[in-house]
């Protein structure tokens, strides 16, 4: 009964084998490997995170920044495969970042600890971008652009709005976001912006009850 115990105990202790598999490399992994395609320079923190993000994540190494994938003990089973594959993922990350800045990471141990200093050197100061993005999401207009392209473009600094997260404010006892991105507000922003060329099918939406999504306006647009 006793052996049994035992037994059980060094069972549990021990990891599940399912986790060694994302310390595994692949054969055409090699340390000098694109894994985005722009630089982070310093300001394109938002875009440059979110693609590294998406790369990690189809190569099942995304844990290795995120703090999922610990390191095991020395000595113990997958010690030195974690080793080599965070090596690994260090230097894709490092050859990711403009030349003018990588010299001042080349020597941070373990990829985790580069994240982290490069999240909260580029990262944190949210202010400066939240108020440039709002500034050009209230300028964007379609110009000389196609109705494609301007609503690719709208989108593209909405989107990028709303991952910024912005901190929570408290009005008259409700939880309210600082920046309201409701589907009429991306509507109205749509339309303000288009060219006068499509009044008329700019009075059709806006006429419409309730109001369509403005990916439905999108489409009314363009088939005009």
């Amino acid at each position: 009964m006793v052996e049994s115990t035992t037994a059980t105990i060094s069972t549990t202790n021990q990891r599940p084998q399912h986790e060694y598999e994302v310390f595994k490399l692949e054969v055409f992994d090699n340390p000098g490997m694109m894994l985005v395609s722009i630089l982070l320079n310093g300001t394109s923190w938002l875009s440059w995170s979110r693609a590294v993000h998406r790369s990690l994540r189809a190569k099942s190494k995304l844990g290795f920044i995120i703090g999922e994938c610990v390191k095991p003990a020395m000595g113990t089973e997958g010690y030195e495969s974690w080793i080599k594959a965070d090596c690994m993922v260090a230097s894709w990350i490092l050859s990711a970042i403009s030349k003018d800045i990588v010299e001042a990471y080349m020597y941070t141990e373990f990829v985790r600890n580069l994240w982290i200093d490069l999240e909260s050197r580029y990262g944190q100061c949210n202010g400066p971008l939240v108020y440039q993005l709002q500034r050009e999401i209230a300028s964007v207009t379609q110009g000389n652009l196609s109705v494609v392209a301007y609503f690719t473009r709208l989108k593209q600094l909405l989107d990028e709005l709303i991952c910024l997260k912005p901190p929570q404010v408290w009005v008259c006892g409700v939880t309210k976001p600082v920046i309201n991105l409701s589907g009429s507000h991306y509507l109205m922003q749509f339309l303000m912006g288009l060219n006068e060329y499509f009044d008329h099918v700019r009075s059709q939406i806006l006429v419409m009850d309730p109001l369509p999504d403005v990916n439905k306006a999108f489409s009314m647009v363009v088939k005009c």
